[in-house]
């Protein structure tokens, strides 16, 4: 037996992506440490730092060898919906170095929550209470039984000082007390988002909303992305990219003015079934917050209150007409928002266009015009209004694919007599179902 063996090995992992070793700290997680560091403790732990005789390397040096060896990790750090300890992904072996703080259920009233929660989601046309309590349940379910099952990304869109951003704090809190900020990888802002593996909640809240078209897609296509895809890739700074499998829910809050609406993508088909509209309300709160201390007595209060809501929902059923065989919960849009999301689509702004050049002072009587894509692209960006036309067509054939949106939102003005060609018509004038060129 070498004299490694005969004293008991200290815990430890090398972590081939940092260069560096993981020990357990006394209250059970794991501490990042240089080699250095890793010495010391090993040589508290009783072994050697000099060579004997006949030996090539010392006690210490002899175990830094056996955990580069054997005790290598291609990832270490939090992962969102796991609990501390050794897991395998992707054939890799991923060191887990803290676990998300889950709330106990317990049975007891939540009056405090109730009334946050009706404020919120009671709404004059639907009561968007059981959607919410239905991505809640799904998610907290999924969490603490370890699956991976996709939710929808939920967006909360209404008045200043609502309750919308101390509503996704709790939800922080109900999904294990870790959240994150997405929106600058969300957006394309970063190539960067090894931050995010380490939060079950990924929370976008009160972002600056763009007109560019292009961060608006690509934000769409991050939340589908983050909905329904399990595995993700992992990417740090200066390391290699890893495929990991986090447990992820999306939530946004943001005010329900045009300009802080542009933060959300166009809702196409594609995005429809996984993105939550939910229009919030401004109420009076169940507890005085016009002061510090009375907002720190209200979050207090609210938190007390969270493990009989948590028993609550898990026990509550989600109403048959309500169910989703995919995400567990139907998707829910609010006719107010999707109307106010239509009006910043790309397409309708491609309408308002060809109102503003092609149909500038066009009456109602006037008749039809057929144009190829092509041509209608021409006109706009060789008008007064080029600028606008540039900026809303970024990428090829854009024009045609929001004339096709056009011709199933807006049939009486834009239909498609042919494969080459558009009939658009002034607003007010309904076109024949055929038309000659």
């Amino acid at each position: 037996m070498t004299p490694v063996e005969a004293l008991p090995r200290l815990a430890a992992y090398y972590d081939s992506n940092r260069k560096g070793y993981w020990i357990p700290d006394r209250s059970g997680n794991w501490l990042d440490v240089n080699e250095s560091s890793l010495r010391r403790h090993l040589k508290a732990s009783g072994l050697a730092t000099d060579t004997k005789r006949g030996e090539l390397v010392s006690e210490v040096e002899a175990a830094l060898n056996d955990y580069q060896l054997e005790s290598s990790v291609a990832f270490a750090g939090p992962l969102a919906g796991y609990s501390k300890g050794i897991i395998e992904a992707s054939g890799k072996r991923i060191l887990v170095t803290t676990s998300p703080r889950l709330i106990e259920p317990a049975n007891g009233s939540f009056p405090l929550l109730t009334k946050l929660m009706e404020n919120l989601f009671c709404d004059p046309d639907a009561d968007q209470r059981p959607y919410v309590l239905g991505w809640l349940k799904v998610a907290l379910e999924s969490l603490r039984a370890g699956i991976r099952r996709p939710g929808q990304a939920i967006a909360m869109a209404g008045p200043r000082d609502s309750g919308k951003s101390l509503l996704q704090n709790l939800i922080t809190e109900m999904l294990g007390g870790r959240a994150a900020k997405p929106y600058r990888y969300m957006s394309g802002k970063t190539t960067f988002n090894a931050d995010l593996f380490g939060a079950e909640h990924l929370m976008v809240e009160d972002e600056c909303g763009s007109t560019d078209l292009r961060p608006r897609r690509e934000f769409g296509t991050r939340i589908k992305d983050f909905t329904v895809n399990e595995v993700q890739s992992c990417h740090a700074k200066g390391r290699e990219a890893l495929s990991l499998r986090p447990f992820w829910r999306v939530s946004i809050s943001l005010n329900d003015e045009p300009e802080n609406l542009m933060i959300l993508p166009p809702i196409d088909e594609s995005l429809s079934d996984k993105l939550m509209l939910l229009r919030t309300h401004r109420g009076d709160m169940p507890m005085p917050t016009d002061s510090n201390e009375g907002r720190s007595a209200f979050w207090a209060a609210l938190i007390a209150e969270l493990p009989a809501f948590i028993g609550s929902l898990l026990r509550w059923q989600i109403p048959n007409e309500l169910r989703s065989q995919r995400f567990g919960i139907a998707t829910f849009q609010h006719p107010h928002l999707l109307d106010a999301i239509d009006d910043l689509s790309p397409e309708l702004r491609l309408l308002s266009l060809i109102d503003g050049v092609i149909f500038a002072g066009a009456s109602a009587a006037a008749g039809p015009m057929v144009l190829t894509a092509e041509g209608i692209e021409s006109r706009l960006l060789n008008s007064q209004m080029s600028y606008e036309a540039r900026r809303l067509f970024s990428w090829n054939n854009a024009c045609g694919t929001y004339l096709g949106r056009l011709a199933k939102k807006q049939p009486k003005r834009v239909q498609s007599p042919s494969r080459s060609e558009w009939c658009l018509c002034p607003n007010g004038h309904r076109p024949a179902a055929t038309i000659e060129k």
